[in-house]
């Protein structure tokens, strides 16, 4: 039964990779239709991730309070209700709104899941099982891009927004209903207070901070995530466009790619970190950042590279690969790091840090695209993109150097 259960938190954290990601597909041509500039587009973007990282950490001391059934179930009626209000409504006020609501609705699914897995299986297995938790929920982001573009092009975008209000209910539902199954030892029946959650947000993030090899792993995870979220999430269909003259629907598949990266990075990162002994652990994470910036590097040189289009799916499935890699180290170094009774908000703790940087790059980058006008909305030019994730690029370059000043991960 238990993998009934773990099939049920996979689905809501694809769902909340498929709804972070979605702006790439969604965004761009309402910014064409209604004239928006591109830092109004990053903002409505952005929304999803202002209330999805502000409550990350909060979400997280509620998962280990009161555990991932009851707080996942929760959250989900939150992220339907988002999706309903975009179905009802398709202006601007209704999209924000919505968007807002799915993050803040989708924020506890990754770390309900992590808790689950840490209480239901074994320590031996974590890696492989963190690893195959990404794999799943990042095919959300594969199904968010040229997927997703289909369905919108058949169904409509009211059709989308109600099916996944659904999906949402039903499964938010079913948790809720299955709450005296979750495994969780002796959770919390006390009553929590609005103080009492902020409190111990606040130690928990004090504490994680102090710890120089937690901080490290949390400086790198979050600006990794908040890169990569920038780019896939908002601009990787317009720059592959506007750089390379793509088609739409080719600049769409493009950019899948990106997502595929994702699927199976965490996938080959799962069987190797279980592997690899503790003592190569560092260098071996290492490795996998340098190659990430490589990665990052083909991407922006690939205009001048000749088949613009191929290199850029090439260097889009490397910057996913290597992020999603990274990730299962990320995972696996908390749980080695921290105790297991805090880990929930630790991880809630980075991602509020994640998508911090996320709101920053994403609404970042379109204020850059704004200083070089490409003549009609909807629409930037090359030299934008590049100098908005150039300077993403040199603040993921520093987490990087932190890596070398730590002794070990475990």
């Amino acid at each position: 039964m238990k993998y009934f259960f773990l099939a049920a938190l996979l689905a809501a954290y694809f769902m909340s990779n498929l709804m972070r990601v979605s702006g790439a597909v969604v965004l761009p041509p309402l910014a064409r239709s209604m004239g928006l500039s591109a830092a109004t587009v990053a903002f409505l973007s952005s929304l999803f991730f202002y209330t999805y990282g502000a409550s990350y950490g909060v979400w997280g001391v509620l998962v280990d309070d009161r555990g991932p059934f009851v707080c996942c179930g929760a959250s989900l009626l939150l992220a339907a209700a988002g999706c309903f209000t975009m179905g009802v409504s398709s202006s601007v006020l209704a999209i924000g709104a919505g968007r807002a609501l799915c993050g803040l609705g989708m924020a506890s699914t990754f770390t309900a899941l992590l808790m689950y897995c840490a209480y239901a299986f074994s320590r031996e297995n974590y890696p492989a099982l963190v690893g195959m938790c990404l794999v799943i929920g990042h095919s959300g982001t594969v199904a968010a891009i040229a997927p997703l573009g289909w369905c919108l092009d058949i169904i409509g975008p009211r059709g989308v927004f109600f099916a996944l209000a659904l999906a949402a209910l039903l499964l938010g539902v079913f948790l809720l209903l299955s709450k005296g199954r979750d495994p969780r030892l002796a959770f919390s029946t006390r009553r929590l207070a609005v103080k009492g959650v902020i409190s111990e947000l606040a130690a928990t993030a004090l504490a994680s901070w102090r710890l120089f090899p937690l901080r490290v792993v949390m400086l790198t995870w979050a600006s990794t995530a908040a890169g990569i979220a920038a780019l896939q999430g908002l601009w990787a269909v317009s720059w592959i466009q506007s750089a390379a003259g793509a088609e739409l629907s080719a600049a769409r598949l493009c950019a899948t790619l990106i997502s595929v990266g994702l699927v199976v990075g965490p996938a080959v990162g799962g069987v190797f970190f279980k592997r690899c002994p503790p003592r190569y652990e560092k260098r071996a994470f290492l490795y996998c950042c340098v190659l990430n910036q490589l990665s990052w590097f083909l991407w922006m040189a690939a205009p001048h590279l000749g088949d613009a289009t191929a290199i850029f799916g090439t260097a889009g499935f490397a910057i996913g690969f290597f992020n999603g890699a990274g990730y299962v180290f990320t995972g696996n170094a908390v749980r080695a790091l921290a105790p297991l009774d805090k880990n929930a908000g630790i991880i809630g703790v980075i991602n509020m840090l994640i998508y911090l940087g996320v709101i920053v790059f994403q609404w970042g980058t379109g204020a850059v695209l704004d200083l070089f006008p490409a003549g009609a909305p909807g629409y930037y030019k090359e030299e934008g993109f590049l100098l908005g994730f150039g300077i993403i690029l040199l603040i993921q370059g520093w987490s990087f150097y932190q890596i070398m000043k730590v002794r070990a991960f475990y």
